[in-house]
C-alpha cells in the first residue's frame, strides 16, 4: 500500500464525532492540499500548525499580504498577493488544491473603520479567495464568520458577516463549514483574564454565546473540512452543495482536551 495511503479506521477520534459526512468503513484515505487565507493571525496560525503535523495534509498553501516566512515546513509555500487582485493572481496557485480555509477578517477593529473597508476586508477578499479555491478544484471550503450573522441585521457588523457568509455560501463549494464563534480566547487582542472568566459564566448563557478558545476553534475547522473531504473522496458526493452552520455547540464535538492549554 503506498505511504500517502492509511486505513480509514485510524482516523482521529475527533473526526467521526459529529455531521453526516463521516467517511464509511474500510476505505483508505487520501492525501490532500490546503489553501489558508489569514495565516498571520491567531486562528489561521494555528490552523496552519495543525495541517503541517497533519500527515493526511500533504501540501499547504499560505495566502498572505507580505512575506512573513512565518511557518518553515516542507509542505508550505506562501504566495504574495495584492488583496484588491486577489482572485487572478491566486487563481495559477490554486490549483490542485481540496480544501480552503478562510480566518481573515477585522474583527473587533471594525468600530474604527469606514464601512466600506470593513466590507473589503471582511465580504471582498474572502469570496476572491473562495472563487480562486473553487476554479482551482476545491471542493471543501471552511470560513471563519461570527455569532450573530445576519445580512439583515440592525447592527453594522452583524450585518456585513452576514452578507460575508451569503457570498462565500454563493461560490457553490460542495461542502461549506460557517465557523461562528462568539468571545475568541487564547489571542492577543483578547484579555487573559476573560480565559479564566467566560467560561464560569457559560452555564447562564445560550451555548452560541459560549467563549471558544483559538485552538479549539481552529482544531474544528480542520477537522470537520477534513472529515468532509475524506466523506466526498469517497464518492459521498451531496446532490446539493452543503452549508453547515457551526456554533459553540457543533464545533466543541472537536475539541482535542488539553489543546486550549497550548500557546
Amino acid at each position: 500500500m503506498p505511504m500517502w495511503m492509511r486505513n480509514i479506521n485510524d482516523v482521529k477520534q475527533s473526526l467521526n464525532n459529529t455531521t453526516s459526512f463521516a467517511p464509511g468503513p474500510s476505505v483508505a484515505e487520501p492525501q490532500y492540499s490546503a489553501m489558508v487565507l489569514g495565516a498571520t493571525g491567531n486562528v489561521g496560525g494555528r490552523i496552519v500548525q495543525l495541517l503541517v503535523k497533519n500527515p493526511l495534509c500533504s501540501k499547504i498553501v499560505l495566502v498572505t499580504r507580505r512575506k512573513t516566512d512565518a511557518f518553515i515546513d516542507p509542505k508550505v509555500s506562501e504566495v504574495v498577493i495584492n488583496m484588491d487582485r486577489l482572485e487572478q493572481e491566486l487563481s495559477p496557485h490554486a490549483q490542485g488544491i481540496n480544501i480552503a480555509l478562510a480566518a481573515f477578517g477585522v474583527g473587533k477593529g471594525s468600530a474604527k473603520m469606514p464601512e466600506d473597508d470593513v466590507r473589503r476586508i471582511e465580504v471582498t477578499y474572502p469570496q476572491a479567495f473562495c472563487r480562486a479555491a473553487k476554479a482551482g478544484g476545491a471542493q471543501v471550503c471552511g470560513v471563519m464568520t461570527a455569532t450573530g450573522a445576519d445580512p439583515r441585521s440592525r447592527m453594522k457588523y452583524a450585518k456585513i458577516i452576514g452578507e460575508k457568509e451569503k457570498a462565500v455560501e454563493s461560490v457553490g463549494f460542495d461542502f461549506l463549514g460557517l465557523y461562528r464563534p462568539a468571545m475568541i480566547l487564547g489571542n492577543t487582542n483578547t484579555p487573559r483574564a476573560l480565559g479564566y472568566l467566560m467560561p464560569l459564566l457559560h452555564w447562564a448563557m445560550p451555548s452560541r454565546y459560549h467563549s471558544i478558545h483559538k485552538n479549539d476553534l481552529a482544531r474544528a475547522m480542520v477537522a470537520q473540512s477534513e472529515q468532509a473531504f475524506l466523506a466526498i473522496a469517497q464518492g459521498n458526493v451531496p446532490k446539493q452543495p452543503t452549508v453547515k452552520i457551526l456554533e459553540y455547540k457543533e464545533m466543541k464535538p472537536f475539541f482535542v482536551k488539553g489543546e486550549s492549554d497550548e500557546p
